[in-house]
């Protein structure tokens, strides 16, 4: 059984003050965090996500960082700002009429919209992953199939369970200060963690396919050294030889990221019945910061390893022209090379772009 749903279990006012208060000054450092990961990405985001054609990925992308950044600003500023009308001002947790009912109601629905906006943020984050794998295996029917299909059993618990867990817990307002008020969650089901095992079986079924690609791709580019030497004389002259490949960047992140998401939520786990009361509130947000940061990075990662390398050789390509004094800029003409060689045997077409990026 778990501390949070033992009723011998009773913190005393002292040490739920101090659980409370510490554990919504970390709410505020992950909210930074979340937003400073916003703007420090953001002239990637304009670059590769506004100024790009249409895509599905880009609309995941969106609700990925936007969702999640209205999630910690929304109960942040709930915490801090919200008027005072709603929330109980006195020392006590509840009151015998209706204006005390009325509180709680208006708390436990702060609650709720939190709960859901991290659920749409997670989910999110979860199709970027399925999106990365299929890639990697290059849209074969059977991992498309089978991971659209754990997706969807995913996505159907997530929701259920999001209604569940909405209707059965309450939330008790609790003034810590003038500025600071809080929503403890009371009643938690005994099935609160189910999710949490969802996603484990979920990320591990993710960390494994592709692992298994990143060996299958290591042993063929061990076997095949082929490059021709064009090739190589412009990959020596652009810089390009010393840059991972698309599909090396693809095969790291789609390992690491994953990796991260399972222990996330074997923390989560650990908190739930193993560690002290209230480390549970770091743990969930740690893992709330994380959906939004892990599933921008996964997409913005990919594609300006994709698009970048056209770029630096066009600026290059471009610079090494000499023009003669007596001849103007429209008479001067050069060729790219058409097509390069990458030791990952794909083929990349210089000074434009595939249109199935990703």
């Amino acid at each position: 059984m778990s501390i949070y749903t033992d009723p011998t279990v009773v913190p005393s006012p002292e040490q739920a003050a101090w659980i409370t208060s510490n554990g919504y000054l970390f709410q505020v450092v992950c909210t930074t965090v979340v937003v400073w990961d916003h703007i420090t990405t953001f002239d990637l985001e304009v670059e590769l996500i506004w100024k790009k054609k249409w895509s599905s990925v880009q609309l995941l992308y969106f609700i990925n960082r936007y969702v999640g950044d209205f999630s910690f600003l929304y109960a942040t500023g709930s915490m801090l700002w919200a008027p005072d009308e709603i929330w109980i001002d006195t020392d006590h947790f509840s009151l015998p009429n209706d204006f005390g009912l009325m509180q709680r109601f208006r708390c436990t629905s702060l609650g709720k919209v939190q709960t859901w906006f991290a659920i749409i943020t997670l989910m999110s984050m979860q199709g970027i992953m399925v999106h990365r794998i299929v890639s990697m295996h290059k849209h074969e029917r059977t991992v498309l199939y089978s991971l659209l299909a754990a997706f969807v059993v995913e996505l159907v618990a997530a929701l259920a369970l999001g209604v569940g867990f909405a209707l059965v817990t309450a939330s008790v307002p609790a003034p810590i200060t003038q500025t600071l008020r809080a929503c403890i969650p009371i009643n938690w089901p005994t099935w609160s963690p189910a999710l949490w095992f969802l996603l484990m079986v979920f990320d591990t079924m993710i960390f494994i396919m592709a692992v298994r690609e990143a060996i299958r791709y290591h042993r063929a580019t061990r076997k095949r050294r082929i490059r021709s030497s064009d090739a190589s004389d412009i990959l020596a002259g652009t810089g390009l030889s010393s840059q991972p490949s698309l599909f090396q960047i693809l095969v790291r992140d789609s390992i690491l990221f994953p990796f991260i998401g399972l222990l996330m939520c074997v923390f989560n786990s650990l908190s739930w019945y193993k560690l002290p009361l209230g480390a549970l509130q770091y743990t969930m947000n740690i893992s709330a910061a994380g959906s939004p940061i892990l599933g921008c990075r996964l997409i913005l990662n990919l594609r300006d390893a994709y698009y970048r390398p056209f770029a630096e050789e066009v600026h290059i390509t471009t610079r090494s022209i000499e023009i003669s004094p007596g001849l103007t800029p429209q008479r001067e003409h050069f060729e790219m090379p058409q097509t390069v060689m990458r030791p990952d045997q794909s083929m990349i077409s210089l000074g434009s772009y595939d249109d199935r990026r990703p």
